[in-house]
């Protein structure tokens, strides 16, 4: 399962004791005084070499990402903000700063807000928690059910009870797993690129054009071409755009930007 190697890239133990602590702790003090002082552009630089750090990406990641996007977001650079609020929202699903933010931006960019039902969902429940809950309650029915099967076999209704308990524990755990927006963040990326990258027919310069992708946009990555990536934007926006104009949601995936 791709899944577990998506949780490691991003949630990358701490790998180092006190000296790394104290380090980490250091540098978040130093980037939260820059945001706060009005260095936007210093707070920049020192948020990501926090969440760059593979020794210190796993303490407070969707803080870490959300500061980051409010310092991108005041130095003007909206497409690296939303990317920002995207990566803490993937963490964190249910995190509601990072959720109003990133639709602010988005208007701002003149895109629309994430929406539908398991947007809805994830923003209300963690998925982590329907699939351990889940799991959990599925399996506690499915014991109940094994015990009253040689130990009170008449009592039918006690037994149907179990059964629809088990369906509905082990319904939410695959729900959970299925609504994760993890499940698919190596093949999503956003367009960084502060310019509108055109949409080829052709991975080339001179292809035909399909239109163009604003700054922001979330898009899935389904082929790669060198320097080129083969995406879709939603109905009507699918073509190659030059890589460096996207960077993936996936903190450490291949990419052609920063």
């Amino acid at each position: 399962m791709k899944r577990p190697l998506l949780l490691l890239a991003l949630l990358l133990p701490m790998v180092a004791t006190v000296p790394v602590r104290a380090d980490f702790s250091a540098g978040l003090q130093g980037a939260n005084d820059a945001l706060t002082s009005g260095r936007p552009i210093e707070a920049v630089t020192r948020y990501r070499a926090l969440t760059s750090d593979p020794a210190l990406r796993g303490s407070g990641a969707p803080e870490l990402w959300y500061d980051l996007g409010l310092a991108e977001e005041k130095t003007g650079d909206l497409p690296a903000a939303s990317l920002s609020y995207r990566r803490a929202l993937l963490l964190d699903p249910t995190f509601v700063p990072a959720r109003k933010m990133l639709a602010d931006v988005l208007v701002s960019l003149g895109l629309s807000a994430p929406s539908g039902r398991m947007e809805s969902l994830t923003a209300a429940i963690h998925p982590d928690f329907l699939i351990v809950a889940g799991s959990i309650v599925g399996w506690i029915a499915l014991l109940a059910l094994i015990l009253l099967a040689f130990l009170a076999p008449r009592r039918k209704y006690l037994i149907a009870l179990c059964v629809l308990i088990m369906i509905a524990g082990h319904g939410a755990s695959a729900l959970g797993a299925l609504v994760d927006p993890r499940r698919t963040a190596a093949d999503k990326a956003v367009v960084t690129a502060k310019k509108p990258p055109v949409l080829r027919v052709t991975p080339a310069d001179h292809g035909e054009s399909r239109g163009t992708l604003a700054p922001g946009t979330a898009v899935s990555v389904l082929s790669r071409n060198g320097a080129w990536w083969y995406v879709s934007g939603g109905p009507g926006l699918t073509g190659w755009i030059p890589a460096d104009t996207v960077t993936t949601l996936l903190p450490g995936s291949p990419s052609g930007g920063s």
